[in-house]
């Protein structure tokens, strides 16, 4: 019989309206109506909602869609508190309360575990939480000035490449709320700005430092501007040019972010630190508190990046080995403890998703293990500590589902989880991390 190859059909998208009831939310936020067929996900909608919905992707199983009109309203439902909710996309739920969010997204977790991990009881934590709304230290301004009569400073709009121009941001640090206004006066008085491609703003513990990315070299008015900015200000302004290079035009101090019993980090531009302080200061205890490190403890600290939790570790265990992918946040981190007096972290430069490096790490008596890796997770490192069968694993995750593929990995091997908890690093969003105490049933 002569088979023809028929190839797998695209799914269109679809822009019909559908009055549509919601039933839940998924662990992103997002409206759920299960009456739908296919099931449908629908941004903007909460649980008990009758909405008018686009169809924005429809496929076999689920359908996408967008709420254009509420209906009936859920009793969850608050008016945003940001002028320009709806149109930034720094900021996806806004219309539901963030202590409603965190109790919604926690029981589609445990749908998803339930289903994906075979776990019907999960040892709920409280969760992590901090000040809302004016969490964020860090951000990125992004610059459109295209047309010199209507500059732009501000976020992408949702869906879009777009900027929208923000005039105040309520999720920032008060700090850095209060210095916008002074920079866009600073900004808006020259027409050079094509020549800058965004703008870093970074709250430490005791200075705010700006950073300007430029793709060309700043005129010298401008340049003297963003100094009196800075000594007006008391901030630090450094310029990144297009090779990655820093300049520093003042500085008023080095910047510090403090990580826990006064330990701190000390990031350049670059750099990765959490961007919530107080949520990333209770994460830190309550992984000290979890592990219940002591000096008996050799304890491994995987992804450690700059020693957000290594410098703290080392206060607590015999020895920690802190182990990076980063060489220069090896030399930063290993730096930030000598200033800091440590002598018992080991810090290695190592691929971790290299199985022989992982193998070769474990083996220094390491009792406990805490991982905190980015979005693409720790599968290498899993799969070796599952047959080394470590006694405790402590894993902070930024992403669900790679956390969901990993802990299955260390459940079939064994561990079994004793707590977890979330994490609301970034309320209003989307995003939502996860941190889960694995022990082995051998010890």
């Amino acid at each position: 019989m002569v088979s023809f190859y028929k190839p797998a059909k695209k799914s269109r998208k679809q822009h019909t309206i559908k009055t549509v009831t919601v039933e839940s939310l998924d662990m992103h936020g997002v409206g759920v109506s299960r009456s739908q067929r296919p099931v449908m996900f629908v941004e903007g909608a909460l649980p008990g909602e009758q909405v008018q919905a686009k169809v924005v992707n429809s496929q076999k199983q689920v359908s996408k869609a967008v709420t254009r009109h509420v209906v009936e309203a859920s009793p969850l439902r608050v008016e945003p508190f940001c002028q320009y909710y709806g149109r930034c996309g720094g900021c996806q739920l806004q219309h539901i309360s963030a202590q409603d969010a965190l109790s919604e997204r926690q029981q589609a977790m445990s749908d998803y575990w339930a289903h994906h991990l075979n776990i019907t009881d999960l040892p709920w934590q409280p969760a992590i939480t901090g000040a809302r709304p004016a969490y964020r230290r860090k951000a990125r301004f992004a610059v459109d000035a295209r047309n010199p009569k209507a500059l732009k400073i501000g976020f992408r709009q949702t869906s879009s490449k777009a900027i929208v121009d923000i005039e105040t941001c309520p999720v920032l640090e008060h700090r850095l709320q209060a210095l916008m206004p002074a920079l866009r006066k600073v900004l808006t008085s020259f027409s050079a700005l094509q020549h800058i491609g965004h703008i870093q703003a970074l709250s430490g513990d005791n200075v705010a430092e700006f950073t300007i990315k430029a793709t060309r070299d700043l005129p010298a008015a401008l340049r003297d501007a963003l100094v009196e900015f800075a000594v007006s200000e008391k901030v630090n302004v450094v310029i990144e040019n297009a090779a990655g290079e820093i300049e520093t035009l003042h500085r008023e101090a080095t910047l510090i972010c403090k990580t826990h019993d006064g330990f701190y980090l000390t990031p350049t531009p670059n750099d990765f630190v959490q961007v919530n302080a107080q949520v990333n200061e209770k994460m830190v205890s309550h992984a000290l508190n979890w592990l219940a490190v002591n000096k008996n403890d050799t304890v491994a600290d995987w992804f450690a990046g700059l020693g957000n939790f290594s410098l703290p570790l080392s206060s607590h265990a015999s020895h920690v080995y802190a182990v990076e992918g980063v060489a220069a946040m090896v030399e930063k981190g290993q730096a930030a403890a000598q200033q800091q007096g440590i002598d018992n972290i080991t810090w290695q430069h190592l691929d971790l998703s290299d199985a022989g490096s992982v193998k070769n790490a474990l083996g220094h008596g390491v009792t406990k293990i805490l991982l905190d890796p980015s979005r693409e997770g720790a599968a290498e490192v899993c799969r070796q500590i599952a047959q080394a069968k470590t006694k405790q694993v402590l894993y902070v995750s930024c992403n669900p589902n790679t956390f969901t593929r990993d802990a299955r990995i260390m459940l079939d091997a064994g561990y079994k989880i004793e707590k977890i908890g979330l994490i609301e690093m970034f309320p209003y969003t989307r995003h939502l991390e996860v941190m889960a105490l694995l022990s082995h049933a051998t010890h």
